[in-house]
């Protein structure tokens, strides 16, 4: 690449690179506008648009790439690892029986899923004197509580194998894997104990890890050993249950009819390599032990922290809540948790290794609730671990050559290309740094093997999204979760007119005069239309609001619906609103001019800027608006290409979010609404009833005709 090939654009500012100290200062930036975002008519960008776009996004990502490997030579930050960065307004999963549902992909479906039913509720801030600001919208939401199948498991993941720690850790063991087993075992018996009804049991399974008494040297090691410390035989039980090829223990979460449905952190570990455990104790757990039940979620946690106290596992202990955290998306998708095996190899040993300390093991505790409604809400997880490749400022005409460096060009990099799974080590890190809120999410995802799916949805150009994410996570995930600035019209010569990403945002406001226009959910592309579009060809809707100053979706609660028919608003752990501007930060870093990535063939088809096109002005003409004559960009040919339509989508993929779109609390915050009237949080549960088994179409075609859906 020659060095004028290598300059950036004048006309194209670069996303800013937060610095370490400044991580919470900022999620994002923005790129200045470009001519292929402005011009009104012209979808597809020309040649030099293109190029522009393309040198742009190579060198911020080139920097971007530069940051992440020298992370990942001295150590990540505490912060980069720390999973209580995510929780915004998530709410709590609640103590009282919720309403549930047995849904299936599709009518000819033999295999189900329980949910648990919710809603999002959202208001929208407005000047004075609009009324549409009275109005508010609901969003239907299904959470995963039940499955029927565990997520299966095997050690072949090839990303940390040995884990990179934070700066100064001990590294010398990784056990993540071991620990996000421990974690499945807690989240799970916790949904027991705050959800589980009449057929809820967690039983051990004759299935267990050879264990032998250290001291005594009774046993022959079979596998890896693995040292559980001086434990007293119930702990031993625990751990050769945990450490047990295939099921060791069972989470059963629900029975209806013939139909078991266990926990969604349920795991099957598949895999020909065994574990054996030491201990130091008076006998070996064996299956004819006789012990109590297995242990509840508290003492199943201090189980694991003192496990991860006594091999100085630090920053292990969050790395494995946060793999553990996608299994149920994994269950979701039918991929299998492909695990590091663990390992004792050498690595960074400094004198002084950095522990987890009691308020790290208090707020791991105390954030478990919420951790769980996070982690059982597959739509938000994958919206959010996706939202990270989206930038506000890149229009729909400009997604490839914005995602081509880090998809095409950061994986065949000298320190990348010739180390197995070093390319989504290095994408985790890059992806911390663009939204240190999700570091330890995408860090999760890598660990688990859930990244390729995420990439894939990514690559695409139209990934899931989830209304609810950008309040649950606090990072804005689509053009519009943004306010945008200034008037929505502008006057010209040319007429009045609006930028139709502001257009597309009013559009989804509540209708103060109905009209038969269909607009309950979000596009399917987070990435803004371009250009602008004349106020002659705007509905009453967008009219109405000529002389409004902007308006912003507000996230107002959640509400979990109860079996005795009231609900519980939650207004999750946070209640200071996300933010719904884009403002810059200061860049606050200097990288090398050099940082310039290898050069690989951009691909000509333009594939996920046309697949991204398409969707988001399908949004409107499939919604009843119709195509404006006197607007040359809806007869583009990426606009009028009916593979586009035929070809698979991330959405066509998840029945669930194509359909549905769903979107600490503190005590205080939280109330059961029965009507009017405000009654206390109930402790009893109750008995499990028979539940009809429906589809997920159906069921959301029962909403709308029932009138729960405004």
């Amino acid at each position: 690449m020659s060095a004028d090939e290598r300059r950036v654009p004048e006309q194209f500012w670069l996303p800013l690179i937060p610095d370490d100290d400044n991580s919470h200062v900022g999620e994002f930036c923005s790129p200045q506008n470009s001519e292929a975002r402005n011009d009104d008519e012209c979808l597809q960008p020309n040649p030099r648009q293109l190029k522009a776009a393309t040198v742009g996004a190579r060198v911020y990502w080139g920097r971007l790439a530069e940051k992440a490997l020298s992370h990942y030579r001295r150590g990540l930050l505490p912060q980069h690892v720390d999973p209580c960065n995510m929780l915004g307004r998530v709410p709590t999963v609640p103590n009282e029986p919720g309403s549930r549902r047995i849904l299936t992909l599709d009518e000819s479906s033999t295999t189900s899923t329980l949910f648990l039913e919710a809603h999002s509720t959202f208001g929208f801030a407005s000047n004075e004197g609009c009324t549409v600001g009275d109005n508010i919208k609901t969003i239907p939401a299904l959470l995963q509580l039940g499955i029927q199948s565990p997520t299966p498991v095997d050690w072949n993941g090839t990303s940390f194998r040995q884990w990179v720690g934070i700066e100064g850790e001990n590294t010398t063991r990784n056990y993540i894997s071991i620990l996000a087993l421990g974690w499945s075992y807690i989240l799970s018996v916790r949904l027991l104990e705050t959800q589980g009804q009449g057929g809820a049991e967690i039983a051990y399974t004759q299935s267990i890890a050879t264990g032998y008494k250290r001291e005594a040297g009774d046993g022959i090691a079979t596998g890896m050993t693995v040292d559980i410390g001086d434990v007293d035989e119930h702990a031993a039980r625990w751990w050769a249950a945990i450490l047990a090829p295939g099921q060791g223990w069972k989470a059963i979460f629900s029975r209806n009819d013939d139909v078991v449905y266990l926990s969604p952190w349920s795991v099957c570990v598949e895999d020909e390599q065994r574990f054996d455990i030491a201990w130091g104790g008076t006998s070996s757990p064996s299956q004819d032990s006789v012990v109590p039940t297995p242990p509840s979620s508290k003492n199943a946690f201090e189980l694991l922290s003192r496990f991860c106290l006594l091999h100085d596992l630090g920053s292990q202990c969050f790395a494995a809540l946060a793999t553990t955290l996608t299994f149920p998306t994994l269950n979701h998708y039918g991929i299998v948790a492909t695990l590091p095996f663990p390992t004792d190899m050498r690595g960074r040993d400094e004198d002084n290794p950095v522990k987890l300390t009691v308020p790290d093991l208090v707020r791991m505790s105390e954030g478990l609730p919420y951790y769980m409604a996070l982690s059982c809400n597959h739509s938000v997880i994958v919206s959010s671990l996706c939202g990270v490749f989206w930038e506000p400022r890149i229009p729909c005409n400009l997604v490839s050559p914005w995602l081509h460096p880090v998809m095409n060009e950061v994986p065949i990099m000298e320190e990348v290309i010739n180390f197995k799974g070093r390319y989504h080590e290095i994408l985790a890190i890059m992806c911390a740094i663009r939204r240190p809120k999700l570091s330890a999410l995408w860090l999760g995802a890598v660990t688990s093997g859930l990244a390729p799916r995420i990439l894939d949805f990514v690559k695409g150009g139209a990934p899931p999204l989830d209304p609810n994410a950008f309040a649950w996570t606090g990072c804005p995930q689509s053009f519009m979760d943004l306010a945008g600035s200034g008037p929505y019209f502008q006057t010209k010569a040319s007429g009045e007119k609006i930028q139709r990403a502001d257009a597309w945002r009013l559009l989804f406001l509540p209708t103060v005069v109905e009209d038969d226009l269909h607009y309950e959910n979000y596009p399917l592309a987070p990435w803004e239309p371009v250009g602008k579009t004349s106020a002659e060809n705007c509905m009453a809707r967008i009219r109405i609001h000529r002389f409004c100053s902007r308006h912003h979706l507000t996230y107002q609660h959640w509400a979990w619906h109860l079996r005795d028919g009231s609900i519980l608003v939650d207004q999750g752990l946070e209640t200071v609103p996300a933010q719904h501007s884009s403002q810059e930060v200061t860049l606050g870093i200097e990288m090398p001019a050099s940082a310039i990535l290898p050069a690989a063939e951009l691909s000509l088809d333009q594939k996920a800027s046309r697949r991204a096109s398409w969707e988001i002005f399908q949004w409107v003409t499939a919604n009843g608006e119709g195509i404006p004559a006197d607007e040359l960009v809806y007869k583009d040919e990426w606009l009028r290409d009916e593979t586009i339509s035929e070809a698979p989508s991330s959405h066509q993929d998840d029945a669930t979010d194509s359909h549905i779109r769903r979107l600490s609390s503190s005590t205080i915050s939280r109330s059961i609404l029965d009507g009017d009237k405000v009654i206390s949080p109930k402790t009893t549960l109750g008995t499990t009833s028979s539940i009809q088994k429906v589809s997920i179409d159906s069921w959301f075609k029962g909403l709308h005709s029932e009138g729960e859906i405004e």
